[in-house]
């Protein structure tokens, strides 16, 4: 089986799969958020569902991914050196987060969208997930910063041990049920804030993926296996979409076990598109997604601010007497333009001229002369998770 071959690369040298992932978990995320006129039709309704239902699954998609990218980062390395190189993974993570991440904060200080106490000393420190803030979707960015700190040291610690796959496998499995019971104990106290937002819960469904990572550096044989079950990725992808559809409106039961759940789902999930998108990735469609997820860091840092325009078409819509079947398209459509514009330029302005810095003043070391364990090799540092 032929896996990721170099020619279903983007000029980048991105993984036009996993971006089309991306592009799914951001137009979730968006969906979600953006506001929405009423307009009593049934088939519009319809229509908005996907849209305006999924924006939590949205960020655990993008946490499942971003362990599957991030855990591969560090595996890779350790399948070939038996080592971990944290400080220059931190410092490398430090250059694609943090300057496009500062440039947001900064803003918000400038423009006085928000009273100072209610979001800069929480994510000054990155603790906005425990504190709260005002900027609300960098709850999970937080959640993100704690997963950088925490996997390359239990990789140290485990790589001290030269411990290998099976073992590793292992532990990343007691880790996720022991994250599982602690969110069903917290949730079970009726604690469903902290079940959300704190690290101590959600950081399963990163391990998650850092387990498919596992799986694909260091166990290829048993990826291949997995990846040929076409028809049972099929089938955990369906019940995926069915829980989100039917369970996920039960808040105390998806917050429990439905994260992990998800999480196992978006596993699949991953496998079936980077395997199996066949003719589909030439679509225009499919294209498209994935030119979201190339953006999507900045579109999710940014696509609040799209909001007040959409309130303020609303208002103009309803004081002049358009009807609401004529302002639905143009409100949500307005939203995403803007929300995609301002992802697209301050990722070009920001975050890809300091990854071209990163790449400059601390390259990627990885033994790229070493033999690949896939037949492609290309989920390497140029695919980097983004959420």
């Amino acid at each position: 089986m032929k896996l990721l071959r170099d020619a279903r690369l983007t000029a980048r040298g991105r993984s036009v799969e996993l971006d089309f992932v991306r592009g799914i978990a951001i137009l979730a995320v968006m969906g979600f958020h953006f506001r929405t006129v009423h307009t009593g039709y049934a088939l519009v309704d319809f229509v908005e569902y996907p849209l305006k239902s999924f924006g939590r699954e949205g960020v655990n998609l993008f946490f499942t991914l971003s362990g599957f990218l991030v855990g591969g980062l560090l595996l890779r390395q350790y399948a070939q050196t038996g080592r971990i190189g944290a400080r220059r993974f931190i410092v490398r993570r430090i250059f694609k987060i943090w300057p496009a991440y500062y440039v947001l904060i900064l803003f918000h200080v400038i423009a006085g969208r928000h009273p100072r106490d209610t979001f800069l000393w929480q994510n000054l420190t990155h603790l906005q997930n425990y504190f709260g803030t005002s900027i609300v979707q960098t709850w999970s960015l937080a959640v993100e910063e704690h997963f950088y700190l925490f996997l390359p040291a239990l990789l140290i610690l485990l790589a001290h041990f030269r411990l290998r796959a099976n073992a590793l496998i292992g532990v990343m499995a007691v880790l996720c049920a022991l994250v599982l019971g602690a969110r069903c104990a917290v949730v079970a106290r009726g604690d469903l804030q902290a079940a959300f937002a704190y690290t101590q819960y959600r950081i399963d469904s990163l391990l998650f993926g850092v387990l498919l990572a596992t799986l694909y550096w260091m166990k290829p044989d048993v990826w291949r296996s997995l990846a040929a079950r076409r028809g049972w990725l099929v089938g955990t992808v369906v019940l995926l979409v069915a829980w989100l559809a039917l369970a996920t409106r039960h808040v105390a039961l998806d917050e429990s076990i439905g994260f992990t759940l998800q999480a196992i789902g978006f596993c699949a999930l991953i496998v079936l598109v980077l395997e199996h998108s066949g003719g589909l990735r030439t679509s225009w469609m499919y294209r498209a997604i994935a030119w979201l997820g190339v953006y999507s860091y900045g579109i999710y840092l940014w696509h609040s601010l799209a909001l007040a325009p959409g309130e303020f078409l609303i208002r103009e819509a309803s004081a002049l007497g358009v009807p609401p079947l004529a302002a639905w398209p143009v409100v949500l459509g307005a939203q995403f333009v803007i929300a995609i514009a301002l992802g697209y330029l301050t990722t070009r302005a920001v975050e890809f001229p300091f990854l071209r810095l990163r790449d400059l003043l601390f390259p990627d070391l990885r033994e790229r002369s070493a033999p690949a364990r896939r037949d492609s090799g290309a989920v390497e540092g140029k695919v980097e998770g983004v959420a």
